[in-house]
């Protein structure tokens, strides 16, 4: 075994300042290992061909090295560029992993300047142990700088939306891993104790255990040999469609000849990507300790295809809680609600619930905070295009909990008091800013009942406040109120910063 850092170490990379740097790897047993940076040296002994040092916190440096040196190999490892600033995993499934090329926003973007302080590394999307050295990742596994077209397209659209408002603020560099995977659950990204901690969870590992049951053991290990090929220009090319919008029948027309059955990582199988902590053990352990500074996640959409929405609750606060436990730290937690969606390019069963989920967990746990896009979403495809909205409220809510600029309004609007009396319903909001406002949909965004027939009130929205009006309600014993609690919707209520208010129900009995 000679000198080797862990992959996440590289060139161009930035650490987090602030607090204690771990930089960890292996060698030789018993190896002499030196490792330098920024000036500050660290010895320490590799036992069992693993070592590992932890640096002081450091302020912010945008040009610096870091040097690792193996005295029984003599192999001297250097990486330039290295700069210390702030560092987000950028975590979930597919609308994470989405690639700027694809965004809507792509083209001005483009034409922003380069910005050599901005980066983002995605981890390679490895499922199994050895995978990462058998397989060849080359567009992923090192750190990209904003300059090229190239790298530029390769970012997470969220990310470097976020970023780019990070940067503009906190006038420090500020870096992005990536632990995303299209098509994945969350329990694939959870600590096998956490699962197994939680009763509602067992469904998950009973579906796990008894498609393993079925399979065809030794095909499954002989397919899993192969590492997966590159698509075929025909498959690139429909994939392109997909992300960039193209209609579902047009795609359907046009796919190409499926491959020859083979290992898939999205069937379940002890080397599988979906397979219940396995992306936990083979992406998020081999990210961590390195220093972070918190978490931007999208994901769901894999949970409720699944039927797993009942439960997506507990689901995300076992991930959370082991990814805390595996930093060791309350790691802040910024998570986006589902974008409204219909039928398409992905279909919806149960968004409504995942949201209202979504919303548990940010009330069930400190340190977690939603953003809302409901002014965002796309009737037919479940790759939005439009990632800006995303990664600007992720930073607005990052400066405000995490940067401490607790006077922006970064929330958006959330019902926090209903009252009735003779002929109107008054329904109060935090989050209002100067004022909330009310806007025209193409779709009903509120449903309103009065002993159980439909009504459609007057709206009043003044400051705080939106009043609904009807004669009916003086009348009425029951009244119910639903605010966009639909899998498709258009947001309709928003704050003074232009924040969707997130989804509501309510009662009021006489």
């Amino acid at each position: 075994m000679k000198l080797q850092p862990a992959l996440i170490f590289g060139q161009n990379m930035i650490l987090q300042r602030g607090i204690p740097i771990p930089v960890w790897g292996r060698s030789v047993r018993d190896d002499t290992v030196t490792v330098v940076l920024n000036g500050y040296t660290l010895h320490t002994q590799a036992k069992r061909g693993e070592w590992r040092v932890t640096f002081q916190p450091m302020e912010a440096v945008e040009d610096t090295s870091m040097t690792i040196a193996s005295a029984a190999t003599g192999e001297r490892i250097e990486f330039g560029g290295v700069a210390i600033g702030e560092v987000w995993i950028a975590g979930g499934q597919s609308n994470m992993e989405f690639l700027l090329k694809y965004d809507e926003g792509a083209d001005e973007m483009h034409n922003i300047p380069q910005d050599p302080m901005l980066r983002y590394f995605r981890y390679p999307q490895t499922s199994f142990l050895g995978q990462l050295e058998r397989d060849a990742f080359p567009d992923d596994g090192f750190w990209r700088k904003w300059d090229s077209v190239e790298n530029r397209d390769h970012f997470s659209a969220p990310a470097a939306y976020m970023g780019h408002r990070l940067r503009a603020v906190l006038g420090v560099p500020v870096g992005f891993v990536g632990c995303n995977w299209g098509g994945t659950p969350a329990a694939a990204w959870t600590a096998a104790e956490e699962l197994d901690a939680v009763p509602a969870l067992q469904a998950v590992l009973d579906w796990h255990s008894r498609a393993c049951a079925e399979l065809d053991w030794p095909k499954y290990e002989a397919d899993a040999l192969h590492p997966d090929k590159d698509p075929p220009p025909e498959q690139r090319e429909m994939l392109d469609a997909l992300m960039m919008g193209g209609s579902p029948e047009l795609l359907q027309k046009q796919r190409p000849p499926r491959p020859p059955e083979g290992f898939s990582p999205f069937e379940p199988g002890p080397k599988a990507a979906v397979r219940p902590t396995g992306l936990y053990e083979n992406i998020l352990r081999r990210v961590a300790p390195y220093g972070v500074r918190g978490v931007i996640w999208y994901q769901g959409e894999d949970d409720d295809a699944r039927g797993w929405h009942a439960f997506y609750d507990e689901s995300m606060k076992a991930l959370i809680q082991s990814w805390r436990r595996l930093w060791k730290r309350e790691l802040p937690f910024l998570q986006v609600e589902l974008a409204p969606l219909h039928e398409g390019l992905g279909k919806a069963l149960n968004y409504a619930v995942i949201r209202e989920k979504q919303r548990d967990v940010m009330d069930a746990l400190p340190g977690v905070h939603n953003v809302c896009i409901l002014d965002a979403g796309d009737a037919r495809n479940i790759h939005v295009r439009k990632k800006r909205p995303v990664g600007e409220r992720l930073a607005l809510l990052a400066r405000k909990y995490v940067y401490g600029e607790m006077e922006l309004l970064a929330d958006s609007p959330r019902l926090c008091s209903v009252g009735r009396a003779d002929s109107t319903v008054s329904l109060k909001f935090l989050y209002s800013g100067s004022g909330l406002f009310w806007k025209k949909t193409s779709c009903r965004p509120l449903y309103v009942e009065a002993d159980g027939s439909m009504v459609a009130p007057e709206i009043d929205v003044c400051e705080d406040t939106v009043t609904l009006h009807s004669d009916i309600f003086s009348k009425a014993k029951q009244i119910k109120v639903r605010y966009c609690e639909e899998n498709y919707c258009e947001a309709a209520l928003f704050n003074s910063a232009g924040l969707p208010a997130f989804p509501f129900s309510v009662c009021l009995n006489r």
